[in-house]
């Protein structure tokens, strides 16, 4: 059988400023590609955009290698069944079996695990737990109404900081790192740069935020005390919908990257929802939950056990 005709596994996790695709041959389950692209502009596009550029980006991807038979993508904004549907439907119209989650669900599937709840800090956030054979998602929304917990809102909120210090007089260590990194000299300076700079390029100033807090600023401990809150907040709402909050698995550049805010997420956990809640930083990328998940559903499609329109949460074994 030659390279064109192999059948293809695909992963795909498609985050708010990356995308990560594995490829994988059916066969042997040995890895044919790994690749990480920059996706920006995600957060901008509507959905029917955002499934043609899926669509493209496998074909791409794959051409060299074979034919996908199994396509699982993690989809940030990928928040309700018809949002499911319109991302699923290109794919689904050449590819035989295409599965679309949303991102925060890879995780528990990359961390080995079937059935749990997933939390995302990263450039966004959100939360997806495992509800029997479902999944429900929830926070998120954006950094103009939520994403608390990610690096754009954490950033967003760093600015209305320092604003509220400008207007009571009060001095603060965030205030001059924060003017600094956008090149302001003033506080008023950071309303035009808020205004006029892409919020995912907020996301690199986050960092600032963990630094000013280790050097004693009140109002960045105040920032990072009140995401690690709200994060813990989708996983007490989670569990009161009926979700699995038996094991947290949280990945996200901002949560892996800044023991702080773990920290106290897991603090926030512990005080809402009990002790017996584990919380855990996911080591492996989100996108190994989407191959996991691809690899089972060909395994059990050849026993004519998998349809492509079976629920999003699989219970399976890694």
């Amino acid at each position: 059988m030659n390279d064109f005709q192999t059948p293809l596994l695909v992963g795909i996790d498609a985050g708010g400023s990356k995308m990560h695709i594995q490829i994988a041959s059916a066969l042997d389950g040995q890895v044919l590609a790994d690749e990480v692209q920059p996706n920006t502009g995600w957060a901008n596009l509507d959905d029917a955009t955002r499934a043609d550029t899926l669509l493209s980006v496998v074909q791409a991807s794959t051409a060299a290698h074979g034919q996908p038979v199994v396509i699982v993508a993690g989809v940030h904004g990928n928040d309700s069944p018809e949002q499911e549907s319109v991302l699923r439907a290109p794919l689904a119209a050449h590819y035989p079996i295409v599965r679309i989650l949303n991102d925060s669900n890879l995780l528990i599937l990359a961390y080995g695990k079937s059935t749990g709840t997933g939390v995302i800090a990263g450039t966004g956030s959100s939360a997806t737990a495992t509800i029997g054979d479902t999944a429900l998602t929830v926070g998120g929304w954006g950094w103009v109404l939520g994403d608390e917990g990610g690096a754009v809102g954490i950033v967003r909120d760093a600015a209305k900081q320092v604003l509220d210090a400008y207007d009571k007089g009060e001095q603060d260590p965030l205030r001059e790192d924060l003017l600094a990194h956008f090149g302001v000299d003033h506080p008023h300076g950071l309303t035009h740069a808020f205004s006029t700079i892409d919020p995912r390029i907020w996301s690199q100033a986050a960092h600032l935020v963990f630094e000013a807090a280790e050097r004693g600023s009140a109002r960045a401990q105040k920032i990072i005390d009140d995401h690690a809150l709200a994060l813990a907040e989708l996983v007490a709402l989670l569990q009161r919908r009926g979700g699995d909050v038996e094991t947290v698995v949280c990945a996200g550049g901002v949560i892996t990257g800044q023991p702080a805010l773990f920290n106290a997420f897991t603090r926030e956990v512990r005080r809402l929802l009990g002790a017996s809640t584990e919380t855990a930083l996911l080591t492996d990328p989100p996108v190994r939950g989407a191959l996991n998940l691809a690899r089972h559903i060909h395994i059990t499609s050849q026993s004519g056990t998998t349809r492509s329109d079976r629920p999003v949460a699989d219970r399976i074994s890694i």
